[in-house]
């Protein structure tokens, strides 16, 4: 599992000495958690390609802090290793997180800047934010945000949200069991799309799936996304004449799936359309609601097969 890094920690201390405590602590604290199968930091692309720039004191970067002889070596190898590559949070992949239009996150009420994106970032993806200890406000196993939006109607809407957060070893060990639910809903989520041909011999799972998977996986939502696969497998099975009959699924399965109004499908059909194995891109109109989740599937008439494109969170529609 990654774990998202909070940008908003990158803050001026006062004295060299403090930076070097700083540091310390934040490799102390990402090490322990690789252990418990914490995998690498994201980094937002607008940081740069790595921390290396950022400054901690006056005249006193990371950069300068890596090249101090008086910082213990191991420390210093220990945060190479630790950001020297780490894959690159951009703009399109944090846009993609949320299903919402014009959505932003704070950590002040009302919204405004700056943005907390690394922090909206972890809360859409249900991942940990880590920071670094440069005042008292990271010091907590949670923060508390605001996760500001716009409706489809333009009415602008505003909520309070909780994100998990690390800035030391202690608030780590807090979080020991949620890691370990976490890591064991993402392997089953792996299991799933590895054995997708014998889970669901009648679907074809589409590409993108694989990685919303593993996201349905940490969220504890996946048992419910199963059972609704297995059950339109099933049906599925039984379609031999005609074409897609969705009417006839809902009479015999507790399903509900339904298209989209007129109205959504002008503003948002492009978000509908996925893309198959074979590269041709479909309207997958049909869903299937799981509480907060939707699946959405396209009904191939024509070779008797469904394709799912899309598992996560609604997408926008007409009506918010």
């Amino acid at each position: 599992m990654e774990c998202i890094f909070n940008e908003l920690s990158v803050q001026l201390v006062g004295t060299i000495l403090e930076a070097n405590e700083v540091m310390t602590q934040f490799v102390q604290s990402v090490v322990a958690a690789q252990p418990l199968s914490l995998q690498g930091i994201r980094i937002h692309e607008a940081i740069g390609q790595n921390l290396f720039a950022l400054s901690l004191a006056a005249h006193y970067t990371v950069g300068s802090w890596l090249s101090d002889t008086r910082i213990d070596q191991v420390v210093r190898d220990r945060f190479r290793q630790i950001v020297a590559n780490p894959p690159l949070l951009s703009a399109d992949e944090v846009d993609a997180l949320s299903a919402i239009e014009q959505s932003m996150f704070c950590l002040h009420e009302p919204a405004g800047k700056p943005e907390a994106t690394g922090f909206g970032v972890a809360y859409l993806s249900n991942r940990l934010l880590v920071s670094l200890l440069t005042t008292t406000q990271w010091n907590t196993h949670q923060l508390t945000g605001w996760h500001w939006f716009l409706e489809p109607d333009g009415k602008e809407q505003s909520r309070q949200v909780d994100v998990r957060h690390f800035a030391t070893a202690h608030h780590l060990g807090l979080h020991s069991s949620w890691i370990q639910q976490q890591q064991e809903g993402l392997q089953r989520s792996v299991d799933v799309w590895e054995k997708r041909a014998e889970f669901f011999p009648h679907l074809v799972l589409c590409g993108e799936v694989q990685k919303q998977l593993r996201q349905i996986g940490m969220s504890g939502h996946l048992a419910q996304i199963i059972a609704r696969l297995r059950t339109l497998d099933e049906f599925v099975a039984t379609w031999k004449t005609g074409s897609f009959n969705s009417d006839q699924l809902n009479d015999e399965t507790n399903l509900r799936v339904s298209g989209e109004s007129a109205s959504t499908m002008r503003l948002y059909s492009g978000q509908r359309r996925f893309k198959l194995p074979d590269g041709r891109r479909e309207l997958f109109e049909f869903h299937v609601k799981t509480g907060d989740l939707r699946f959405h599937f396209y009904a191939d008439n024509p070779e008797r097969k469904v394709y799912v494109g899309y598992i996560g969170p609604h997408l926008p529609t007409a009506t918010g």
